[in-house]
């Protein structure tokens, strides 16, 4: 990284040599957002919270209990063995009546005074001027990063400047679009919803501690992530929130804060989420990796349609015959199943699987036969409803 670029992380070490302490950056909620180079006097607390990404429940209630949440000014928290923390110095980060973080200086048993403690108190005005300024900048980054054709390299850099906690984690991408009446295409967002999304999404991200930003596109709404299994995400709660229909979530596979990796990632949760919004045999909620036969259809250009269908779709009643063969093929070919799914009676499901034999000309027991049959079907649907995530 330039350290010529005034980043988050360069503006930390710059401090941290000039005061010959170690330094470190919280969130509001306990995650660490920036640290110094690890010194050579590093506290077990300050080792543990930097190796985990987030500081100890029991050692953020300490802090709280020295009144750190409501303080403007300076406040200096005493040695506490029993936590495994030194003597440290504890200055908000506050911008426009907000407190955006804390800076917090490790004292190692010599209390800064004078103009070394005035130095920090211009460091923590400063940082809280960068951090508001790329608050709002940083869907930007996430956007220009995840975007094919745009500078994912210098977004990179600049959002690891920002987190550097990304460089070291696997991180997961979300995507959600919303689920037309027909499933038979991809609504956009209403101009209604796109404003509840572009205000819920921020607040929701705030309040996660894995998510690192996120954006809200006409098509979909995207958020990145550390990887994280507890809890919903910061999409997922933004949804909640916000909308007000359903919604299919895709997430990608773990992946590393490369470029590549991580547009990868984000393909993958789109794709997810479009078949799932297409397709309602998936589940809501889809991980790439439960996406079947859409992994391969998805890469496909174009990914139908297969003529094999073309005598379906030209007999009466096509719709009918379609759903009930997709059906009955998504089931694993169980009659039972498949007419308590459409509503029908068994007989009904056995004489419309022996038509659509007939007017295909085909053998539904032969295995080839119902593979090929079901990735036409699922090409089909992918083809009808597509957009430019699958191109």
């Amino acid at each position: 990284m330039d350290r010529g670029d005034g980043t988050f992380q360069y503006m930390l070490e710059e401090l941290a040599e000039r005061l010959g302490h170690g330094l470190t950056v919280d969130s509001v909620d306990g995650r660490v957002i920036g640290y110094s180079a690890h010194d050579a006097h590093a506290d077990p607390a300050r080792v543990a919270s930097i190796l985990s990404r987030r500081v100890a429940p029991e050692i953020r209630a300490w802090q709280n209990r020295h009144g750190i949440a409501r303080a403007t000014a300076p406040v200096r928290l005493p040695e506490n063995a029993e936590l495994g923390m030194q003597a440290r110095l504890c200055v908000p980060i506050r911008h426009g009546g907000q407190c955006l973080g804390h800076l917090w200086v490790q004292e190692d048993g010599e209390a800064l005074e004078g103009a070394a403690l005035d130095a920090v108190i211009d460091a923590a005005a400063e940082l809280a001027r960068y951090l508001d300024g790329q608050a709002e900048g940083r869907d930007e980054l996430i956007r220009r990063l995840l975007e094919p054709g745009r500078p994912g390299a210098s977004a990179r850099d600049r959002l690891a400047g920002l987190a550097p906690s990304l460089l070291d984690a696997e991180i997961v991408v979300r995507a959600a679009v919303p689920i037309g009446r027909d499933r038979e295409r991809i609504p956009t967002l209403s101009a209604t919803e796109f404003q509840r999304l572009g205000s819920a999404l921020p607040r929701a991200i705030q309040a996660d501690p894995a998510c690192a930003g996120g954006f809200v596109n006409p098509t979909h709404v995207t958020a990145l992530s550390c990887l994280h299994t507890g809890g919903p995400g910061a999409l997922d709660r933004a949804l909640r929130t916000a909308a007000r229909r359903p919604f299919a979530i895709g997430v990608s596979d773990p992946a590393s804060f490369e470029v590549d990796a991580v547009r990868e990632a984000y393909r993958q949760a789109r794709a997810a989420a479009e078949v799932a919004a297409l397709d309602p045999a998936l589940p809501r909620i889809l991980p790439w990796s439960g996406a079947g036969p859409y992994r391969m259809l998805s890469r496909m250009s174009p990914p139908g349609p297969d003529s094999v269908l073309d005598p379906l779709e030209h007999a009466g009643d096509s719709a009918a015959m379609l759903r009930t063969l997709e059906t009955y093929l998504d089931l694993g070919c169980d009659v039972q199943r498949t007419a308590a799914s459409l509503h029908l009676h068994r007989t009904t499901v056995y004489y419309r699987l022996g038509r659509i034999a007939m007017i295909l000309d085909t053998d539904l027991r032969d295995g080839l036969v119902r593979s090929h049959l079901h990735l036409a079907l699922k090409a089909r649907r992918i083809g009808r409803g597509r957009s430019s995530i699958m191109n």
